[in-house]
């Protein structure tokens, strides 16, 4: 009710004053503006009551549709620098990515040729193909008796099938059908099956889960520390899950060569430090994040992330094109200031460094005709420590887009399989989830590397590649 009551004060003060000054119209159309927004959040509020009450009676609640907001159409150096700050992206020669497995010489008819045709060498085709076929096995083990000793004796297979009726690239085909590519644990013994393979959903699920459990978490314990200790700086992030039906949380911590992936039914500050516990032997200095208070003094500095503190602008919506215009103007302020900041990064000097400094002030600093976005300046303001930690470690990034994404992998997972049902579920997804997301940075084929792990014969060192 305070800004309500603040709201009345502010009319009964315009009774006040005198209505020729250019004061007095700002004064009057910052009040039309609060009080549009008191409305608003109050609409807001009674739909989602009339929703919770419709729930509670055993109906449904109104369907959430994306929508495009009043005002969101932004002037055009907004969506400039909006597009400049994504990383560019450049497709390289199709060709030199593409694997050749063999070449076949195509030759033309001779007798279809000219006396005077000369060679010139090839014209060149690739054609992509992939085949799906079983390779079945049927091990005819040698097997000899000793009457003198009473005793059978049995030829051995490859260690990474004695205990097993599925080879070492059906169960990396499956860690990446289920892992990398989101399908389903029925979804791939259907695929199996129609293929040729004779394998059940129980089967699928427990070579997901159990198998080779302890070197994958011994791998992403690896994988972890040494990441740590790869970079001044780490980035954190999280997300909800679920654990058996039960509220939970999927922390992400990485950079740009490593991630690990930590499962909860906690997201408190302490609980992170229970798995950062290698993080307070200060292997790394700066902590980069969002604004939630639970990544806050984990490190020895924190920083925090420009492009989350920006969308809090983003969702100022404003009614009058006054105050909307003041919003565009700031927003466009904020994306040449960080355009300074990513130029600085490149080249630090004491010079930049005192200027960027001072100029937060002034940018966060000043007063606008909007209340809203004043407001929003100020809380900007009290962030100076973080969002400025840049100046001092030019190499940390000014945002949080690693983790984000990160993140952003395991909500569509969670949205396909529901989150997990056991510990070793929640293990499995630690561990492969940890072990994915490196691989691609690295530019490992997750495929190869889990091919190496399930035949017992891993040939790729991550940690080494991280290091």
């Amino acid at each position: 009710m305070s800004k309500i009551h603040t709201a009345i004060g502010r009319i009964k003060n315009i009774q006040e004053m005198d209505f020729s000054l250019p004061e007095t119209k700002q004064e009057i159309f910052s009040l039309l503006e609060t009080l549009c927004g008191i409305i608003i959040e109050q609409q807001k509020e009674i739909e989602e009551l009339k929703d919770e009450i419709n729930r509670m009676k055993g109906e449904k609640g109104r369907p959430k549709l994306a929508g495009k907001k009043d005002g969101e159409d932004k002037t055009k150096h907004i969506k400039k620098a909006a597009t400049e700050e994504r990383e560019a992206w450049e497709k390289d020669g199709k060709k030199e990515k593409i694997k050749i497995d063999r070449i076949e010489t195509i030759k033309y008819d001779r007798n279809k040729l000219p006396p005077d045709a000369e060679f010139k060498g090839y014209e060149e085709k690739i054609v992509q193909n992939i085949e799906i076929r079983t390779d079945n096995v049927l091990y005819r083990l040698e097997k000899f008796y000793s009457r003198t000793e009473r005793k059978t004796y049995i030829a051995e297979t490859d260690k990474s099938i004695r205990e097993t009726e599925y080879g070492a690239e059906t169960k990396a085909l499956i860690s990446s059908l289920y892992y990398e590519n989101r399908v389903t644990e029925n979804k791939i013994a259907t695929f199996l099956n129609s293929n040729g393979l004779h394998i059940s959903e129980g089967t699928v699920s427990n070579i997901l889960i159990n198998e080779e459990s302890e070197e994958l978490g011994k791998i992403k314990n690896e994988i972890f520390e040494t990441g740590l200790s790869s970079s001044i700086y780490q980035q954190i992030d999280d997300t909800g899950m679920k654990i058996a039906g039960e509220n939970a949380y999927a922390t992400i911590v990485c950079n740009e060569k490593y991630t690990s992936l930590f499962i909860n039914k906690s997201k408190s500050r302490e609980t992170i430090q229970t798995f950062l516990t290698i993080c307070l032997l200060n292997l790394f200095t700066v902590l980069v994040g969002d604004d939630a208070p639970q990544f806050k003094k984990l490190g020895e500095r924190f920083a925090l992330c420009w492009i989350h503190e920006e969308r809090h602008y983003k969702k100022l919506n404003p009614i009058l094109e006054c105050h909307r215009n003041e919003v565009d103007r700031v927003r466009g302020e904020i994306w040449e200031y960080y355009k300074r900041l990513k130029i600085y990064k490149q080249n630090p000097t004491d010079e930049k460094k005192s200027e960027l400094w001072d100029d937060f002030d002034v940018l966060f600093g000043q007063k606008t005709t909007y209340d809203a976005l004043n407001d929003r300046l100020s809380l900007t303001f009290e962030k100076k420590n973080e969002l400025l930690t840049v100046l001092d470690y030019p190499e940390v990034p000014l945002h949080n887009n690693l983790s984000e994404n990160g993140v952003r992998e395991i909500v569509l997972k969670r949205k396909i399989s529901g989150g997990v049902e056991t510990e070793k579920g929640l293990k499995a997804w630690e561990n492969n989830m940890s072990i994915l997301s490196t691989c691609k940075k690295l530019g490992v084929s997750f495929y190869d590397f889990m091919k190496g792990v399930f035949s017992k014969n891993v040939t790729i060192d991550l940690p080494e590649l991280i290091r």
